[in-house]
């Protein structure tokens, strides 16, 4: 009987099967690199959406807040930055570009930001009042 076994069933094997394949070459350089340097908001930060409200945070910490814009179209909130440097030694743009699809119950018109000093842009909807109410049915006896 043969029993043919992926290399990919975990993580270990992956690396086996990468390191087989390179032999003595050396792995790329960003494999085993800390990301955490190139982060230019890739990320949405801590979310909640309870019966209140519906917040996100989002870290803009590489950009001044002149350089954001923030626009709601419909439930579509869209966050983007842009930022451009000119120097002797050249020239660089960076840029982001997030959209979040708001619940149906946020309260479109209240949607209101802040940023803090850390660079932290904080985005929130308050829900809308449920205006669901039971009506009782009153039995009226005919004559």
């Amino acid at each position: 009987m043969i029993v043919l076994r992926s290399p990919f069933s975990n993580s270990s094997a992956i690396d086996n099967f990468f390191d087989e394949l390179t032999g003595p070459v050396q792995l790329p350089y960003w494999r085993d690199a800390d990301h955490s340097s190139f982060n230019f908001s890739d990320t949405v930060g801590e979310i909640i959406n309870n019966e209140s409200k519906f917040s996100v945070q989002v870290d803009v910490s590489h950009f001044k807040p002149e350089d954001l814009k923030i626009q709601l179209d419909g439930r579509e909130l869209k966050i983007e930055g842009s930022q451009e440097s000119k120097s002797e030694h050249g020239y660089s743009k960076r840029s982001f570009s997030r959209m979040i699809l708001l619940p149906e119950d946020a309260d479109l018109t209240a949607v209101k930001s802040a940023i803090s000093n850390d660079g932290k842009l904080q985005l929130e909807a308050p829900k809308k009042a449920n205006t669901s109410r039971s009506i009782p049915i009153n039995f009226v006896a005919k004559h």
